[in-house]
């Protein structure tokens, strides 16, 4: 087997890549995000959002007196969304709202404090050389109710005169994004989307290439069940499912071999005991003419063997005769009605009632001959097991492109488990197995092969609440209407 023929090696082949192409996108984003600037291209900067505005709110508040520092806060919140808090060494508080500080919030900045500001370094200004950054902001989270906080320092004149003194802004939502403030999820969400895109771009053609072979395969075993031995499947690959499909095609070559050689062998059989099986009735019937009363009752018994012997051997005859080759079959347009009047009248006996319905009008495409013995089977089968439960109907209707005739009958019906069987050869429920009510179980199997010979298809179910049917569906002639 060549490399990468086998299906599991492509597969895990497709995996990896799937895998390399992935990472090749995440590194693309994290290593190259700083010189290709992501946020720029999607117009939003938020990483450096909240050192921006302190800058900005630093500015502002620098030039207005102490008082007036609420509006500065209070005009940014609406303009970015969210609430803002100032907080100086000493502990004092500008708001642009009315709000609470949580403790931990307030821990939190006062050892911030601590940290960054020693005592005495506090009325320093910044070192020209100081980048404000990660280290100079904080985020963490509140409970009851639940906040997101996150805080940079920035510095601020309490007094035009006096230097500035460095101060933590605070900016408070109920959002974790801070309505885009804190952070935008839009670039990850498009990451995320990016790769999921290329996740399913990389695998539908290989799903594809997997799933439309074993579609086309399940269609063809189905066909294979239903006895359609004539199915091939052309999948030229060198993997499993090329090796399945040709395993496919031998199974079906080798099946529709031993169907056709047991087909010739019963027929052949059948053959041969026809002219010794005539012989012995020949002889039976003189013979019951030439003994005497005492031994006449066994001559019959014996005479009706044969006689049973003799069905089996005329019913696997045309059980082989039915089973043709379909090239040598031609279906013709016929008319439905008179074939259905002769098979009716052929089966019909004295106490039985048979009522038709069918258009004179419907044309079928079939052999005539082969629907013939069909019909007749089927109504010799309603005759034998339900004549007298009630009238025997057949009807027909058309649907679309195909004519549906069924066959109705009053009688029990079989178990709902063997209907499926019911056209098996030799296959008989198993209260009919006796001489004077069942037969040898080909009449149905007989039925099948005439009309699936024909292009159409055969099925049988229970009526309710009693009752019987078998359904043949053949193409319609459509030319005349």
């Amino acid at each position: 087997m060549k490399p990468f023929s086998s299906l599991f090696s492509k597969i895990l082949l497709w995996f990896f890549m799937n895998l390399a192409l992935v990472a090749v996108v995440l590194v693309v984003f994290f290593a190259f995000g700083s010189q290709i600037d992501l946020h720029a291209i999607f117009g939003q900067q938020a990483s450096d959002r909240l050192r921006t505005a302190g800058r900005l709110i630093s500015h502002e508040l620098n030039q207005v007196p102490h008082a007036n520092w609420p509006d500065v806060l209070a005009r940014h919140a609406e303009i970015y969304q969210v609430d803002f808090a100032l907080i100086l060494k000493n502990g004092s508080l500008s708001l642009s709202k009315n709000m609470d500080i949580p403790e931990a919030v307030m821990k939190m900045v006062m050892g911030d404090f601590r940290r960054k500001f020693p005592t005495g370094e506090l009325s320093r200004p910044p070192k020209p050389r100081e980048k404000p950054g990660r280290k100079h902001r904080f985020m963490m989270r509140t409970k009851n109710p639940t906040r997101y906080w996150a805080g940079v320092r920035i510095p601020v004149s309490l007094t035009p005169s006096r230097p500035p003194v460095r101060a933590v802004l605070l900016a408070a939502s109920d959002s974790i994004t801070g309505n885009g403030f804190f952070f935008d999820p839009l670039p990850w969400i498009i990451v995320a989307a990016a790769v999921m895109l290329i996740s399913v771009l990389l695998w539908i053609p290989l799903v594809k290439n997997i799933t439309g072979p074993l579609a086309r395969m399940t269609r063809a075993a189905e066909e294979i069940a239903k006895g359609g031995f004539d199915v091939r499947i052309n999948e030229p690959r060198a993997d499993e499912i090329g090796r399945l499909a040709s395993a496919i095609n031998h199974m079906t070559s080798r099946l529709c071999g031993f169907v056709k050689g047991q087909k010739r062998f019963l027929g052949d059989v059948a053959h041969e005991l026809g002219s010794p099986i005539a012989r012995i009735q020949f002889g039976l019937g003189i013979l019951e003419n030439r003994v005497d009363a005492a031994h006449q009752r066994q001559v019959a018994d014996v005479m009706e063997d044969v006689t049973h012997m003799s069905n089996l051997v005329n019913e696997l005859l045309s059980f082989s005769r039915a089973e043709m080759d379909t090239a040598k079959v031609m279906p013709k347009t016929v008319e439905l009605l008179p074939i259905v009047q002769r098979a009716v009248q052929r089966e019909t006996m004295p106490e039985t009632e048979i009522n038709t319905k069918i258009d004179p009008q419907i044309r079928v495409i079939a052999d005539p001959e082969l629907l013939a013995r069909a019909l007749a089977n089927i109504i010799r089968n309603a005759v034998k097991y339900a004549g007298d439960a009630g009238p025997i109907q057949v009807l027909a209707k058309r649907k679309g492109n195909k004519t549906e005739i069924e066959v109705r009958d009053f009688g029990p019906g079989v178990p709902d488990d063997l209907v499926e069987q019911l056209f098996e050869p030799f296959f008989r429920p198993q209260p009919s197995r006796d001489r004077c009510s069942g037969g040898v179980g080909l009449g149905l199997a007989i039925v099948k092969t005439c009309i699936e010979t024909c292009k159409g298809t055969v099925s049988a179910r229970n009526l309710k609440p009693k009752g019987f049917a078998v359904t043949l569906t053949l193409p319609s002639d459509t030319s005349t209407n």
